[in-house]
């Protein structure tokens, strides 16, 4: 079996405050892309443990959410049979975009399907949240907007259709020091309503004013590169443009297929990891 697992960009994310546990409440517009990587999944004898491998090997994998997951779904609905995850990355990895929680809500799926166990997206979520703050809102995997620690969750409507184009370089970047960063300084939030309003109405002119992320400035003290990807896509014509998650990567909106695919190619001779894709809007 294979199964899609979608990358996401943040068109609008505010850190609210620190709570106690540590962890921060957020609000953000979260828009799931096209991109996806791909999970294979095939059975195991039972006397072996689940097990995740990766074509990737610069990524970590002896603490893998997939892993993570799938043990506890093992362990929550005394499912017996064990499987190999072989996850196929096409998303960037520390770009910002979710891959690995998107891999992880695939791994979700397949039990719920497999196993017939009828879940709910408020189930899935409720088993979810301790994995990681992104993964509930790949089960929804239409654009949100996601608050709370990632466990509120409301669809919402984008009236325009959108190429979106993805631009990385080469460092990435730990989504734990970027928030240990911002706790320094004094996050610049946007008005998600207007964010919202924008959307809906298809006004590319309000949306390019109002979206904006309050993990940027601590992710470009840590990578000045951000800001010049920026400025460049911006002084080319594309003003709906911003960092994504924890960074790395940058995005920028636009309805004009041309001058997208003009500018990834462009940014690909200049050595930065550059594509373009579209949103999924529902």
């Amino acid at each position: 079996m294979y199964l899609k697992a979608h990358a996401k960009i943040n068109l609008a994310l505010n850190v609210l405050n620190k709570r106690e546990d540590g962890y921060h409440d957020l609000d953000m517009i979260v828009l799931p892309l096209r991109v996806h990587d791909t999970v294979a999944v095939s059975r195991i004898s039972k006397k072996q443990p689940n097990c995740v491998r990766i074509n990737d090997e610069t990524i970590n994998i002896s603490n893998n959410i997939c892993l993570k997951v799938a043990d506890e779904m093992s362990k929550l609905y005394d499912i017996k049979k064990r499987y190999e995850f072989s996850i196929y990355k096409e998303i960037p990895v520390e770009a910002g975009m979710g891959g690995g929680s998107s891999d992880a809500a695939a791994v979700f799926k397949f039990y719920n399907k497999k196993f017939k166990l009828k879940l709910s997206n408020e189930d899935a979520t409720k088993i979810l949240i301790k994995f990681g703050s992104d993964i509930p809102f790949f089960i929804y995997n239409k654009p949100c907007r996601v608050r709370g620690l990632g466990d509120i969750i409301e669809p919402i409507d984008i009236k325009n259709n959108y190429y979106v184009l993805i631009v990385k370089p080469k460092v990435g970047l730990s989504t734990k020091d970027i928030y240990e960063e911002v706790d320094k300084l004094t996050p610049k939030n946007c008005n998600i309503d207007q964010v919202i309003k924008a959307l809906e109405t298809g006004d590319d002119n309000l949306l390019a004013s109002s979206i904006s992320n309050a993990l940027e400035e601590p992710a470009i003290i840590k990578c000045p590169k951000i800001k010049e990807i920026k400025d460049y896509l911006i002084s080319n014509g594309l003003p709906i443009t911003q960092m994504t998650g924890s960074g790395s990567a940058v995005f920028s909106l636009s309805q004009n297929r041309n001058k997208i695919e003009q500018l990834a190619y462009n940014l690909k001779k200049l050595n930065y990891q550059a594509f373009y894709t579209t949103i999924i809007k529902e």
